[in-house]
């Protein structure tokens, strides 16, 4: 049997501990987490009821320690974070404000051509930007030698 293993969190070639038969963690805290972690959501995987008591166990917790709580306890403690939050938010809304947007928001579906004899796609406008560009179709004949048009709707 080999005197050393390599421990399968942090990878150091440790010395085996004679008393135990196959050793894969080495004894620092870390690695023992580590170890623990992977024992128990093996456990989870393949026993539901030690899966529902750690969600039952997670339940409670949350409901005793929720997060907008923590994160005002932070902010409260932490007004640096506070501030520099602030001014990288300024700084996205200046860029926001500055580029136009394009007019067209879903490009996907245009159609330059008539889609079959005659079809045409229609678009929803709203506020200046064309919304969804396969919300309409339309249909126009063109009558020879006039110049009118009839439109026929298919929908």
């Amino acid at each position: 049997m080999p005197r050393t293993f390599t421990c399968q969190h942090c990878g150091k070639i440790m010395p085996r501990n004679p008393r135990l038969k196959k050793q894969h963690y080495c004894s620092s805290k870390k690695c023992q987490n580590a170890r623990r972690m992977t024992t128990n959501i093996a456990k989870a995987k393949n026993n539901k009821r030690s899966r529902f008591l750690r969600q039952s166990r997670n339940k409670r917790w949350r409901d005793a320690s929720p997060a907008h709580e923590y994160q005002k306890q932070y902010r409260e403690t932490h007004p640096e974070y506070v501030e520099r939050n602030r001014d990288l938010q300024k700084d996205r809304n200046n860029k926001r404000e500055k580029g136009h947007s394009p007019m067209i928001v879903k490009t996907y579906a245009l159609s330059p051509q008539p889609l079959c004899d005659g079809a045409y796609m229609g678009f929803e406008v709203k506020k200046g930007k064309i919304v969804k560009t396969y919300a309409y179709m339309d249909q126009w004949q063109v009558q020879h030698g006039l110049a009118a048009f009839s439109r026929v709707n298919p929908g």
